[in-house]
């Protein structure tokens, strides 16, 4: 039996994905779940999508953290820098790169990691 509420593309993973969108802004958490979930569920489309998030958070200034949060600032911090550490070791979603740019704050370099990996994928034809 499926469970269409929390599928197990949120799952599967080395840790439930909402672990580490909660701590993000919307924009910032949207991309880091299609990203987590890519190969699981719509593919390149997928990818494209967080890459729509992403861009519209640098263009709009978004912060990375939730704004609900900022007296817990440094917590966050480690906690994202812990679970994106995760990801990046592990390779999840073979976007290594992708989550070690985000670790580090890397923001414009997320997206160029992300447009490198749409291009392979549609070269691949996949």
């Amino acid at each position: 039996m499926t469970d269409n509420i929390n599928p197990s593309h949120y799952k599967d993973g080395p840790f439930e994905c909402i672990e580490l969108s909660r701590l993000l802004s919307s924009d910032w958490g949207q991309a880091v779940q299609y990203c987590f979930r890519w190969q699981h569920k719509n593919g390149v489309e997928d990818l494209k999508k967080a890459f729509w998030f992403i861009n519209d958070a640098i263009t709009h200034n978004v912060p990375f953290f939730a704004a609900c949060c900022k007296r817990n600032a440094d917590i966050l911090e480690a906690q994202a820098i812990r679970l994106l550490s995760i990801l990046q070791a592990e390779n999840w979603a073979d976007l290594e790169q992708f989550w070690r740019n985000l670790k580090w704050g890397d923001r414009v370099d997320v997206l160029e990691a992300l447009t490198e990996k749409i291009n392979e994928i549609e070269k691949e034809g996949k």
